[in-house]
């Protein structure tokens, strides 16, 4: 029995549901979002083996997406499968420059297919390896505990809000090899990728 965890992203609703009742039937842990912030929501509290992404949403497009994927040391390297639809081809090539794995044809797939797909490409991609150096993204509430003094020593001028795109911040920790339990910290955008500097 699979026991790969998907997260399933696309803005229509019956497909969204054909896909995931069909995963799950399948064995797979599925996580949804009907659109790409939803997506990177989903992808800062679980951890997934694939991502399976419509490439035209609302609010943020599956390229964005994969953009921010890429820039999140917690996701980057998830296998990708793209959902498109028939006279997409310069948007498909873009996706797979980006990193998609494969991609599938909305009007041409059935539920059945994209089970298949999924399979093939874990099946092909493998497990990755855990990175030699760990790092963590962690959300910090405003105004709880320490939060107010931390956003006034780091010299965040929007608070916990990227200027750039208007996304919440997350403080990413990278462990310090030689001492165990020691990390590095610095704030940065999962949405956009944008890391903070103090005065940022």
């Amino acid at each position: 029995m699979a026991s790969e965890r998907i997260l399933v992203v696309e803005d229509t609703d019956l497909l969204r549901r054909m896909y995931r009742d069909r995963l799950v039937s399948d064995g797979y842990q599925v996580f949804e979002a009907a659109d790409g912030l939803a997506a990177l929501a989903t992808l800062r509290d679980q951890p997934v083996d694939l991502i399976l992404l419509d490439l035209i949403m609302p609010r943020m497009g599956g390229l964005d997406v994969m953009e921010a994927v890429a820039a999140d040391p917690r996701t980057q390297g998830t296998p990708i499968v793209v959902l498109t639809n028939l006279g997409e081809e310069e948007t498909i090539q873009r996706a797979i420059a980006l990193g998609a794995l494969d991609y599938l044809i909305k009007n041409e797939t059935r539920p059945a297919d994209v089970s298949e797909k999924v399979r093939l490409t874990l099946d092909a991609f493998g497990r990755p390896e855990c990175a030699a150096v760990a790092s963590f993204i962690v959300q910090i509430k405003d105004r709880v505990a320490d939060a107010e003094c931390l956003i006034q020593d780091a010299g965040l001028k929007r608070r916990l809000w990227c200027p750039a795109c208007e996304a919440e911040v997350s403080l990413e920790l990278v462990a310090v090899p030689e001492h165990a339990g020691h990390y590095d910290a610095h704030f940065v955008c999962v949405a956009c990728g944008r890391d903070f500097a103090a005065g940022a």
